[in-house]
């Protein structure tokens, strides 16, 4: 795990409309916290694995993603990703 960005999301959040947080980084170790209840830790790990692996499929056809957004019916997700792999990704409640 990396403390240090650990304990910096740790005190700077949770924000208004933040629902969960998951860092992963490049040996694919994961940090999360949830902060709404309909949001599972198993369920934010396993939306940022597989997120982060369709980001790394779009590197086939020469696209160096570097943010992306998904918008769905009560959620969007925010997903930073560095050239080494590792990623942060934020579920924030989608309300207006």
């Amino acid at each position: 795990m990396n403390q240090p960005i650990e304990s910096l999301l740790g005190t700077q959040l949770p924000l208004p409309g933040l629902a969960a947080w998951c860092a992963r980084w490049a040996d694919r170790t994961v940090a999360h916290q949830c902060y709404s209840n309909w949001l599972t830790p198993a369920q934010v790990q396993q939306t940022v694995t597989r997120l982060a692996l369709a980001a790394e499929s779009l590197q086939q056809h020469k696209l160096q993603p570097v943010r992306l957004c998904w918008v769905f019916e009560h959620l969007r997700l925010h997903l930073a990703i560095r050239p080494d792999g590792a990623c942060l990704a934020l579920f924030a409640e989608n309300r207006a």
